[in-house]
């Protein structure tokens, strides 16, 4: 039962961490003025790489570092 607790939570916190970044690019999209384009790709690599750490806790059960992002 804790092992699947743990697997839950885990996948709670990586769908909460791309939801985070989902939104910071749409609110980035948004906006206008110099800069933004280059904020928006880098924030759009992020999500990226949050959605890619969501489906690894998802389908292969994986853990990601919060501060680091690398499997652990």
């Amino acid at each position: 039962m804790a092992r699947k607790l743990s697997y839950l939570e885990n996948l709670i916190k990586e769908a909460k961490q791309s939801f985070k970044a989902y939104q910071a690019t749409g609110e980035m999209s948004q906006k206008s003025g110099p800069g933004t384009d280059e904020r928006a790709n880098r924030l759009r690599r992020k999500e990226d790489k949050q959605h890619g750490q969501l489906f690894g806790a998802l389908i292969q059960g994986r853990r990601y570092d919060d501060k680091t992002g690398k499997q652990l």
